[in-house]
């Protein structure tokens, strides 16, 4: 199995390590930073690249890591599924709704297996969530992304290379609702700027967004940017006699008919979502991948349509 990388920082080097883990060695590293490429391809002992066009034609790769900022997809995901190769995308997987929709098309085309890399759906506690949730209904669901992010990061403040906080961070716990409790039907959402006196962001630092579920049911995500928090990723279900608080530290409490649930997990969801992807990949089964890039385009609308609201104060269609 021959793997290779479109953009190697950040996250990147999270996937990198669940592949060593699993004995997968990285053949091809491309990136548009020539220093960084070529230390991580001494790293991997990979070949390296400063154009996809060259690697995809030059490498041959089996199965492909994109792993670049929102803001700067292209066609990177478009060509890869053309290649052939099986494709694992780093969340949130563009701002260019028409860009997303030509990819997500490309990639039925294709018919490449693909996923993309929502983590927490692949966390113990988010298995044991729906396990003991079995077949009750949800009523509401509730999250938030709260922490402090640093002034000095190249692009991730910026608006038109991020998409905002709830575009590019929150985008976890809108998915994780999603996968949980239902398909959103609508948004209206509220922030507000310069909170920070470090200048953190251009966008709103904090933010709240209420969501209304297809299926009647009603939540709220809320985020900011500009406050350390403990528990900061994590979700709460509400259903009839039914309570559910998640932690990403693989905390579960609450009580469903009466029985008390603690359970403490072991897997965050980062490594099993590579393994999870390899196993599908070796089986050639997509029905073995939660999180498609089909499926993860719906996140995206869903954050589109927030961020639309933020501008309009209005409820928007997702």
């Amino acid at each position: 199995m021959r793997i290779g990388f479109i953009g190697v920082g950040g996250i990147a080097g999270n996937y990198r390590e669940s592949l060593r883990k699993l004995g997968k060695p990285v053949a091809a590293v491309c990136d548009l930073n020539p220093q960084r490429v070529e230390e991580i391809a001494e790293l991997e002992k990979a070949s390296p690249h400063t154009d996809h066009h060259e690697m995809l034609a030059k490498e041959k790769l089996d199965v492909l890591f994109v792993a670049i900022p929102p803001g700067f997809h292209t066609t990177e995901v478009i060509d890869a599924a053309r290649s052939g190769a099986a494709l694992f995308v780093a969340k949130p997987i563009g701002l260019d709704w028409d860009l997303v929709r030509r990819t997500r098309d490309a990639i039925q085309e294709a018919g490449v297996l693909n996923q993309v890399g929502y983590m927490a759906r692949y966390s113990d506690i988010t298995e044991k969530a729906r396990q003991v949730a079995g077949d009750r209904s949800l009523a509401m669901g509730v999250g938030r992304f709260l922490c402090r992010m640093g002034a000095s990061h190249p692009w991730w403040g910026k608006l038109s290379l991020s998409g905002g906080q709830m575009l590019e961070q929150s985008t976890h716990v809108f998915d994780l609702l999603r996968y949980l409790v239902g398909e959103v039907q609508s948004v209206q959402a509220f922030g507000r700027k310069g909170v920070s006196s470090e200048g953190i962001a251009d966008f709103e630092e904090v933010t709240v967004c209420n969501l209304h579920f297809l299926n009647g049911a009603v939540g709220n995500v809320t985020s900011t940017c500009v406050a350390r928090a403990n528990d900061g990723f994590a979700a709460e279900l509400f259903g009839d006699d039914l309570y559910l608080h998640l932690t990403m530290d693989t905390q579960l409490r609450g009580n469903v008919g009466g029985e008390v649930i603690e359970f403490t997990g072991v897997e965050t969801g980062y490594f099993r979502q590579v393994e999870q992807f390899l196993k599908a990949v070796e089986a050639n089964d997509q029905n073995l991948v939660r999180s498609s890039y089909a499926d993860a385009s719906k996140t995206l609308a869903v954050t589109l349509a927030a961020n639309r609201s933020l501008e309009t104060g209005k409820v928007e269609e997702a």
